[in-house]
């Protein structure tokens, strides 16, 4: 009987470390070796026209730049950064992208634990290819936005040592910084985890909304130089700031700003243009024009079958904001952000697969 129950117990043992391995080996497994013999489906490419910006449309000078902004100190982006990039690229060929990085590194140690998480991992072969194949509008601009941030409206904040000391500094400091550049100089506002899919050049002065809360949401904004909503906007997050709150120079209080400034009472907000104070316009855009899959809806982007999502709301989106990928959700190659991705920035999926880069996309 001893006999058979020592026997039993390795066997038990046995499989508890197999199944350990399995799972160690599933989170740390290179993706394109997990599915290499899977066969893929076809790229997505979205329903609708090429461009939704009527012919007649063209950018203003304050307007032709996209900006995207890296404010954790490291120098090299994700794949899946790299990948928000491309789209822009490809789809506004006449623009100036701007990649501005923070070469002061901020932020607790714990934010590092996001690397090692797919789409998470960083290598500067990624920013090779984009200042490669894309030389003619893509630049990478290397500053230290604490020193940009102490030149600005939000000093204060610097010199109280808030910024610095708050954990959710990584995050506050690039909402500042993205108001600041579009102050400065005009033109798109772009968070790394959106697809690209056609021209944005017809968008003026504007951002969307939560449907279901008075939010606007930061992540997507195009905006004049020195518009008067921005200088409106940066001192009221000034007296509302919680250095505790993650989003505290983010979407509610953004969404207050707004209707403060254009003296709006409806608990909810409507799409369409908007005249607000210093005779200046705003428009809001309706969701669907950025946000053809809601955040309710964030698991079809990783689903192999996306049943039940309305596809015909791409039809009418410039792009689309991919939910949780900046935090490392793990996709298949099959599933929707994947298929997204591979027609959208084909050039960062496929640099993924040949370099190798652990956990993959």
């Amino acid at each position: 009987m001893g006999i058979l129950f020592g026997f039993l117990l390795a066997i038990w043992k046995g499989s508890i470390l197999e199944s350990s391995l399995r799972l160690m080996s599933t989170t740390d497994v290179d993706w394109s070796i997990q599915f290499a013999n899977e066969p893929l489906a076809r790229p997505f490419k979205v329903p609708g026209p090429e461009s939704i910006c009527p012919s007649m449309a063209l950018q203003s000078g304050d307007t032709d730049r996209i900006n995207f902004i890296e404010s954790t100190g490291h120098e090299c982006l994700t794949p899946r950064q790299a990948c928000g990039v491309e789209s822009a690229a490809r789809a506004n060929p006449g623009m100036n992208i701007q990649i501005h990085l923070n070469t002061d590194k901020i932020g607790p140690p714990s934010w590092d634990d996001l690397l090692r998480r797919p789409g998470r991992v960083r290598s500067c072969a990624f920013n090779a290819l984009l200042q490669n194949q894309f030389s003619h509008n893509v630049q990478m601009i290397r500053e230290n936005f604490t020193n940009v941030l102490k030149e600005s409206l939000f000093r204060p904040l610097i010199e109280s040592g808030n910024f610095q000391t708050s954990h959710w500094s990584v995050v506050q400091i690039s909402d500042a910084i993205r108001l600041l550049l579009l102050q400065q100089h005009g033109g798109y506002y772009l968070d790394f985890d959106n697809i690209v899919f056609r021209p944005l050049h017809c968008l003026r002065n504007g951002f969307s909304y939560l449907e279901e809360h008075p939010n606007i949401e930061n992540g997507i904004m195009v905006m004049d130089k020195d518009h008067p909503f921005l200088s409106f906007l940066i001192r009221y997050l000034m007296q509302t700031y919680d250095p505790k709150k993650r989003v505290s120079l983010g979407p509610p209080a953004f969404g207050k700003a707004f209707q403060l400034f254009c003296q709006i009472n409806d608990p909810l907000f409507k799409s369409g243009l908007h005249h607000c104070l210093a005779s200046s316009n705003l428009t809001l855009y309706h969701p669907d024009s950025f946000f053809p899959v809601r955040h309710y809806e964030l698991g079809h982007f990783y689903d192999t079958v996306w049943e039940g999502l309305n596809l015909q709301k791409m039809e009418r989106a410039y792009l689309t904001h991919v939910y949780l990928s900046s935090w490392g959700r793990k996709v298949h190659p099959n599933s929707l952000y994947s298929r997204l991705a591979r027609q959208y920035c084909p050039s960062v999926w496929q640099l993924t697969k040949d370099a190798n880069i652990p956990l993959g996309f």
